[in-house]
């Protein structure tokens, strides 16, 4: 099943026509799956993962998603540096490829990224190039100083290297696929402003 899910994430990846989407698409594809691939996961925000899975506008690539998801190692961020009340604890995210992940890879991270409903993740910054495709919920994303953006389920988002970004959810959750290109080291992120 989680070779089904990685194959759905790359054809929506694809569908995009990005440069860079499209090379995380095919390496998606060429991912093996281990046999013994599961681990006994728990969602930290499960009220927020099943409303976003069952969400009128949630992409169909995120169909297997709903039966895995518990089998996937997730991180509620509530240990990393001292953040604003409307962040800390009010996301969640799983990585599946990558350095230490799920399935090791040198070569890309992906993942899944869940926020909940009225939280704001501040502008931050690291030097891999990300790739965030929202599968459910209607968010409001921002790139360096431009105002926030809305941005619908489906539609791909571009974080160059070192460019500043930022999301805010309003009434409803947000699930979204991520995947970092270029540098994968985690040292490299930062906050903007702190």
């Amino acid at each position: 099943m989680l070779e089904a899910f990685l194959n759905d994430a790359a054809s929506a990846y694809a569908a995009s026509g990005n440069d860079v989407a499209l090379s995380v698409a095919d390496q998606l594809r060429q991912i093996n799956v281990p046999v013994n691939w599961a681990v006994k996961g728990q969602i930290p925000n499960q009220q927020s993962l099943e409303q976003t899975l069952a969400a009128r506008d949630c992409h169909s690539s995120a169909r297997h998603l709903a039966v895995i998801a518990n089998q996937l190692d997730w991180v509620k961020a509530t240990k990393f540096r001292v953040l604003s009340p409307l962040f800390k604890g009010n996301y969640c995210f799983t990585r599946i490829i990558g350095p230490d992940s799920l399935i090791e890879n040198n070569q890309f991270r992906f993942g899944v990224y869940l926020q909940d409903a009225k939280t704001v993740y501040p502008s931050h910054r690291h030097e891999a190039e990300e790739l965030y495709l929202p599968v459910s919920g209607t968010a409001l994303w921002q790139k360096d100083n431009a105002p926030f953006n809305k941005v619908t389920s489906g539609t791909l988002i571009h974080h160059l290297s070192y460019q500043p970004h930022a999301t805010t959810t309003d009434e409803t959750p947000m699930l979204a696929y991520w995947a970092w290109v270029g540098n994968l080291a985690m040292e490299t992120y930062s906050y903007v402003n702190q």
